[in-house]
Formats: C-alpha cells, sequence, structure tokens
C-alpha cells in the first residue's frame, strides 16, 4: 500500500491522550476561531478580561460540533461554550440556571435514548438506529424563566442558539428549526429586557432566520456555526479578543425565507420529493440577490473585525490567460487584525443572460498589526469568465467589457478594471451531456433589469477612470478531444507492468469481487463502522491473491470533519480475535468479530479529532490553512492505516434548508472548489493517502435522497454544481471522487456515463477511481451495480453479494443487462493503480 503499513490492530495501547491530540487540538481551535464570523457589534465585544457573564441556553454546555450521520466524529472529547469561557478567565454567573438545565437535559436525553433502542429493537442494529435517530432529534428542553428576580450580576448575558441537522433528512422552515421557537424567542426577549447587553450565539451549521433582531435589542451577533471538538474555546478567543474575528460569510443571510429562488419548492415544501426542478438556474446565492435586487440582511462575503483596514487596488494585469490583481491592505485601527479580499468579474450580457457579479478570486492578508501594511496578489484564470451554450454546447466569452470589482464583501466592491473584448469568442467545443427529458423554465432578469446594471456599469467608468485591458479572443480559444484523452488515462494505467500482469490472471469472479467493497458481504449490510481492518472505518476494497502477488484492501473512513473510526475495540489476547462496541451519535451498537472474549482482553484506542465543519472552514477565506488541516488528517489516516478519507463534501448550499449544508462549503462554487482543493493537497502531501471528494453531483436534498431527481439544464449543472468538482479536480487530483444517490435528470449519478467517464475523466483528466455512496445499488428503486461499471463508476461500496452476481450476469448477457468485459477490465485497472501506487 505505497507508503501506508497496515497494522495488524491499529491504534494506541495507551488510553491517555497523546501528543498528537493535542497538537491536532492546537490546529483544530485555530481553524474554528479563523472562521467565526462576527455579524453585529454594539461595542459590547471584545469582553473585558476577567468579565462577568450570564450564559444561557441549551448549547452553553450542550454545544453542538458538528452535524449527524457520516459527519460525526468519535472524538475523545469536546470543550463546550460554558467550560471554554471559564477556561479563558470570564466568571459565569448562572450556575444556578446551567445546574438546573443540566437535570432537565439528562432526563429528556434519557427517555429519548430509551425510545429509540425502543423502535431499533433488541440487536440494537445499527441501520434501525440511524433511521430512528434522523426521523426523531433529540429536542432540547428551554430550561428555567429568566426574569428580574433570576438575573444575576452580570452585566453582559449570552444567549445560544443552537441546531443540529444531518444526513437523511433536510430542515424544516418551522419554529424550533428554521425559525426561533416560541420558548427561545420568549427567553432571549426575557434576557434583552433583563441585562443592560445582549450578545447571540449561533451554534448551527447553517442559516436561521435573523428577524428577531429587529424585534429584540441584540448587542451583538456571533456565528460560531459548528466549531468541532474545540469550538468552546475558540469562541472564548473571539469574545475576549485574543483572536480578532476575521471569518466571512459563505453563504447569503437572506431577511426572509422566501428570499431564496427555490423556496417554495425545495425537497419537501412543495410536497414533492420525487423531482426536485431547478427553476433557478444559474441564480443561486448572490447571484440571485444580486441579479433580482433582493437586499439581503448579511450578504455573502460579509463579516466584521474589531480593527479596521483600509484596501487600495494597486495593479492589474493579464497575461498568458491569468488576470492579478495586487491589492495593498492597511490596518488603521487600534489592534492586530486579517482582512480577506474578494475580487469578482460582471460579465456582459449577450446570447446568454448574466449574473450581475461572480467571484474569481479571494486571498486573505498576514495579520496586520495597527499600521502595518499588506500587499497580496489575487490571480484567476480567464476561464472563470466563460458562460456555456448548451445549444452549442460550448464555452464562450462573449464580446463586451468584463468589468473586474475588487472590495472586502459582496456589497462593498467597486470596478476597478475591465477587460475588453472586441468578438465574441467560442473557447471550448465539449459534448452535451445530461439531457433533459421534460423542458424546464429557468429564471432569468428582466431585459430592463439588464440594460440599467449595463447603464451603472458605464456610468461608474465615467465618473471614476478605471483601467482597461484589451484581451486577445484567439489567445483564449482551448481544444479538447474527450474520447482521446479518456483513452490516454485507460492506456497510462495500462502501462503499469504490474497492474498488467495482474489484472491477466484475474478470474471474472475476482474482478467482480474487486470492484465491489469488503463493508457489506464480510460483515452486515450497514452505512458506515463496517471496518474489519480499521475497527469503526466506513468499508474496505477485497484483498485476495492473484498469481502470488497480494492486492492489499483500502480502508476507506468517514467523514468531512475529521476521521470516523471506532474509539476503543478489545482484541482477545488468545487468538487475536476483535470485539466491538460502536456508537453513533452516543447511542451503542454492535459488530461482532468473535461472540465472546477471554479474560484479559487488551484495549486499543482511536482517538481521532473532530475538526470544525465544512462551512465553518471555508469561512475562514484561508487556503493555507484549510491545507494544514489536510495535513493533520492525513497525519492521522497514516496513524491508523486509513488510505481514503472519504471527505471533503461539496456540494452547492443550493437552499438554506438542506439537511447536510453544514457538511459543504458555499452557495459559490469556486469557494467550494479552492477549499476542497487545499484541504486535498494537505491529506494527499503523504505519498499513498488520498481524499474523496463528494458528492459527485447535485446532492442538494436530503429527502428521498436515493430516489430524487435533480432536473437541471446542462448550463446550471456546469457552471454551478459541476464546477466546484472541476476546480478541485484539475488544482489537486484527490484520488477518488464519490458520486451521489440522487439522480440527475432521471439517471442516477452513480450509472451516469456522462459525469463520470465524458466530464471527469475526459473534460478534466481525473486520473484516480469513482465510487459508490454507500448502499446506492438495488436499495429502494436505486442504481445497478453493472450499469456504475458500465459507467466508469469504478467502485461500489460497501458492497453485497448481490451486487457481484449483478456484475457477472451481465458479463455473459444472460439476464437483462450486458456489460463488456473490458469495461469492468478497466475499472479493475484503476483500481488496482490506487493499491499498487
Amino acid at each position: 500500500m505505497g507508503s501506508i503499513k497496515k497494522q495488524m490492530y491499529p491504534g494506541s495501547l495507551l488510553s491517555e491522550e497523546s501528543t498528537r491530540e493535542k497538537e491536532h487540538r492546537v490546529i483544530a481551535r485555530r481553524a474554528a476561531a479563523e472562521g467565526i464570523v462576527l455579524l453585529k457589534n454594539n461595542g459590547v465585544l471584545p469582553l473585558k478580561a476577567g468579565s462577568k457573564a450570564a450564559l444561557y441556553g441549551g448549547g452553553a454546555r450542550y454545544t453542538i460540533k458538528g452535524g449527524t450521520g457520516s459527519g460525526s466524529v468519535n472524538n475523545r472529547n469536546n470543550v463546550s461554550i460554558d467550560e471554554g469561557l471559564r477556561n479563558a478567565g470570564f466568571v459565569i454567573t448562572t450556575d444556578e440556571w446551567l445546574d438546573a438545565y443540566d437535570k432537565e437535559y439528562n432526563e429528556v436525553y434519557g427517555a429519548w435514548k430509551a425510545r429509540i433502542y425502543e423502535m431499533a429493537g433488541e440487536g440494537k442494529d445499527f441501520n434501525k438506529l440511524y433511521r430512528a435517530h434522523a426521523c426523531n432529534p433529540l429536542q432540547m428542553p428551554k430550561g428555567m424563566p429568566v426574569t428580574e428576580n433570576t438575573k444575576t450580576e452580570a452585566e453582559v448575558a449570552i444567549y445560544i442558539i443552537s441546531r443540529v441537522s444531518g444526513e437523511g433528512a433536510d430542515r424544516k422552515a418551522v419554529k424550533g428549526d428554521y425559525y426561533l421557537s416560541d420558548d427561545e424567542y420568549k427567553m432571549l426577549s426575557d434576557i434583552a429586557s433583563v441585562y443592560a447587553k445582549t450578545i447571540v450565539i449561533i451554534n448551527a451549521g447553517g442559516i436561521i432566520d435573523l428577524s428577531f433582531l429587529d424585534e429584540i435589542k441584540v448587542d451583538a451577533l456571533v456565528v460560531l456555526s459548528q466549531a468541532g471538538m474545540e469550538g468552546g474555546n475558540a469562541l472564548a478567543d473571539i469574545l475576549s479578543g485574543r483572536v480578532n474575528p476575521s471569518g466571512k460569510l459563505t453563504d447569503t443571510w437572506g431577511y426572509h425565507y422566501e428570499d431564496y429562488p427555490c423556496s417554495a419548492t425545495f425537497s419537501h415544501n412543495n410536497n414533492n420529493i420525487i423531482e426536485e426542478k431547478y427553476y433557478e438556474g444559474i441564480y443561486v446565492g448572490y447571484r440571485y440577490f444580486d441579479s433580482f435586487e433582493v437586499t439581503p440582511r448579511y450578504p455573502f462575503g460579509f463579516g466584521l473585525s474589531y480593527t479596521s483596514f483600509a484596501e487600495r487596488t494597486e495593479n492589474i494585469v493579464v497575461e498568458n490567460g491569468v488576470c492579478r490583481v495586487s491589492v495593498s491592505v492597511e490596518n488603521i485601527g487600534d489592534v492586530a487584525g486579517k482582512q480577506v479580499i474578494q475580487v469578482y468579474a460582471a460579465c456582459p450580457n449577450g446570447k446568454l443572460k448574466k449574473e450581475r457579479k461572480r467571484l474569481v478570486a479571494f486571498g486573505k492578508t498576514k495579520l496586520l498589526i495597527p499600521g502595518e501594511r499588506d500587499l497580496i496578489t489575487l490571480e484567476f484564470e480567464l476561464s472563470l469568465l466563460e458562460s456555456y451554450r448548451a445549444g452549442k454546447a460550448a464555452y464562450y466569452m462573449e464580446k463586451g467589457s468584463y468589468y473586474i470589482f475588487v472590495g472586502t464583501a459582496g456589497n462593498q466592491v467597486q470596478p476597478e478594471a475591465r477587460l475588453m473584448l472586441d468578438e465574441s469568442v467560442e473557447i471550448e467545443r465539449l459534448i452535451n451531456i445530461c439531457p433533459l427529458l421534460d423542458a424546464l423554465s429557468e429564471l432569468e432578469p428582466s431585459n430592463e433589469s439588464l440594460r440599467a446594471w449595463e447603464d451603472y456599469l458605464e456610468s461608474v467608468c465615467e465618473k471614476r477612470p478605471i483601467k482597461e485591458i484589451r484581451l486577445d479572443g484567439e489567445a483564449l480559444v482551448r481544444t479538447k478531444d474527450d474520447v482521446k484523452k479518456t483513452k490516454n488515462l485507460v492506456s497510462k494505467a495500462a502501462k503499469w507492468e504490474k497492474v498488467n500482469k495482474v489484472l491477466s490472471k484475474m478470474s471474472a469472479e475476482q474482478k467482480a469481487e474487486i470492484v465491489c467493497g469488503r463493508g457489506g458481504h464480510a460483515v452486515q449490510d450497514i452505512i458506515g463502522s463496517a471496518g474489519i481492518m480499521v475497527p469503526g472505518a466506513a468499508g474496505e476494497t477485497a484483498s485476495m491473491v492473484v498469481d502470488g502477488i497480494a492486492i492489499d484492501g483500502l480502508t476507506l473512513a468517514d467523514g468531512p470533519a475529521g476521521l470516523r473510526l471506532q474509539t476503543r475495540y478489545e482484541e482477545n489476547p488468545i487468538d487475536g480475535s476483535i470485539y466491538q462496541i460502536n456508537t453513533y451519535e452516543g447511542l451503542e451498537y454492535r459488530i461482532f468479530k468473535t461472540e465472546h472474549l477471554h479474560e484479559g482482553s487488551i484495549y486499543h484506542y482511536q482517538y481521532c479529532s473532530a475538526i470544525p465543519v465544512g462551512t465553518l472552514l471555508a469561512q475562514s477565506f484561508d487556503l493555507k490553512l484549510l491545507e494544514e488541516v489536510g495535513e493533520m488528517i492525513g497525519r492521522e489516516m497514516l496513524e491508523f492505516g486509513v488510505d481514503l478519507w472519504l471527505a471533503p463534501g461539496m456540494n452547492i448550499h443550493r437552499d438554506p434548508l438542506c439537511g447536510r449544508n453544514f457538511e459543504y462549503y458555499s452557495e459559490d462554487p469556486l469557494v467550494s472548489g479552492l477549499m476542497a482543493a487545499a484541504i486535498t493537497k494537505g491529506v494527499q502531501k503523504t505519498p499513498g493517502l488520498g481524499t474523496t471528494i463528494k458528492h459527485f453531483v447535485c446532492n442538494n436534498q436530503e429527502e428521498n435522497r436515493r430516489g430524487v431527481s435533480s432536473i437541471i439544464s446542462e448550463r446550471a449543472l456546469r457552471e454551478i454544481y459541476l464546477k466546484g468538482f472541476e476546480i478541485a479536480v484539475k488544482k489537486s487530483q484527490p484520488r477518488s471522487i464519490m458520486t451521489s444517490y440522487n439522480k440527475v435528470n432521471g439517471v442516477h449519478t452513480a450509472n451516469n456515463y456522462d459525469l463520470c467517464t465524458t466530464v471527469a475523466r475526459g473534460e478534466w483528466e481525473f486520473g484516480g477511481i469513482f465510487m459508490t455512496d454507500w448502499t446506492t445499488t438495488n436499495a429502494d428503486g436505486g442504481s445497478s451495480a453493472a450499469k456504475c461499471i458500465s459507467a466508469g463508476n469504478d467502485l461500489i461500496m460497501p458492497g453485497k453479494t448481490t451486487d457481484i452476481q449483478e456484475i457477472l450476469d451481465a458479463l455473459t448477457g444472460e439476464k437483462d443487462q450486458f456489460l463488456p468485459e473490458e469495461k469492468l477490465d478497466d475499472c479493475v485497472r484503476r483500481i488496482l493503480k490506487q493499491v499498487f501506487s
């Protein structure tokens, strides 16, 4: 396995916190603090050292570290907000309230746990626990009322609003989820009425309604998000001023849920979870709010600081298809801090209508002391200015002016240059993919709105001269032969003598087995925690010996918030067998390798690090930081013998209610792509290790995720939903891509040749392996195992005996499918390449 040497029994024999754990806590804490966003501050923050604070809300001691499902990490412990504030020297004055809440919480949690176990049955089967948990989330108690009689001597009150979500279910636009519950609203109102100053902390993985700001006096608002194992300490760093907030929103926070373009039809909102029609087209997030002049409460890219900055664009140049923007940033405030610079482009309207502006580059300064200046240069490829014409199956740059905006948030930018193209240019001719089966009427801005925007841009140039650069259209043209490139990738793999030798000796049964994982037919069919070589890992590929050559299995582990392994397992000292009692969200379930163990069992410990959720990491706007987090995950993979990390998640935040948004980075494809590339680079600095970018593609809804069909135009698919994956592949070449559960225009992504082969391998030159998400095949109308192979989806996970048999039957064509053996050989070849690399 390359540089990875599999341990017989991975993990440590020592239960104490290791040096690695302590070092990784430091990184996790810094990553969380860098992504926390300050949205409002009436001078109450930062708090003075030793301040007395009245702390309220269930999230105070039960701070939510992340979402549920594969994104949940079984780490050693988590620092709550209460603990973090006390660690920082703040005096918490509401022990009576918090202690009473503890008692109430334990009663509620005990009853909830008993109910879930009852639904799961005596065997505590994981699948039943998983489904029961997803459908019956724990409802946090409300706590004691806050009145003039119960208020404490603190001048500042801190109220925590917590939300949890996870895979398998979408959020709801109801009280207690997107909106405050009646109890939460009353408590916040009461707190604000009896304390001089009130701070609200949002401990949620996604957007919630903030209309309470219009009705209740709130002095500061902080988006903690879900910050992993060091969340409480990271928040304390921000509130104390030890760290100056520099996070920026990677989503647009609207005034009303109805402000989002697909709110009326998203998921369960229209009682249709069979088809999800992407009526909004390319107008997602800020692209919609800008283009349709819907004012957000907080725009994309927004975030406050405790200091002030002065920014000035020094120069903009175009050379060899790359635009470079140099910006000087000076700290003109009183404390040290960092600033994020964002570059947007406004593309001319022509045959295609465009969004008003799109993000094309971003960067973060170093820590600047007062009076210090930093010059940062941001660059972007001119390909980010292209738009896709499905009728021509080509990317175009249309004639006209391309305005380059520079600023610090989506609504705080100004044009600094315009790139002029005299004639429209066909940049790249491709092949049409994923055709619509029915007509789809997409949202578009009016012609009057487009003309008004163009008039505005012209007037800005008249009032404030900006740099003008003329583009050479011929120099922008690219050519590509998709079929040739796909064949080249196969032929390169075939040059591996060892791969070729092993493949020639394999039987059809062995080939079918190696493209089907070991999770399902080695132990019970479960989602996650099916690991054999590494207890608690999500699954493995098959291992075997062919003609005397050993083919080692690859170990795959969840998930986007850190490795998800079992924290402890027992080894029988006599025969070496192991026994696992696994946990999921505090619930125990069992996987046995032997029914009973002898006395004197040896315990092995696998404590991993819970990093902040994807959205919080992205809010740092710091690619170097994400690369460092990737290196950190890589060290843990190496320690425990994990080959592929089933992360990062990088789907688009199409709507605030997607239950899995916390795992993903942003509503913007550039942010998603660059963040995934950065964390992949970090992991893959260790030879043999790899990431698995997911979920490919349009996994923007969790309700009926195995059956829903995303009905989407090719333009929106390419410009928004595929773009982030394209960026990640081209910039970091992840070792694997995971397809999603859903269909795209009626075809399961796991069975989709257009996506796996034509686009990823042909157009992007992806050289790794594709794998399915867990149990996509033959489950509730899921995808076909044989069609996965035909599409170029190399690995079926977790793999079942029925999958193997379906592939073998398709090779002979004796039933209802036919699979050419060369298609199977291509998939086996790519897997062997990974194993022997």
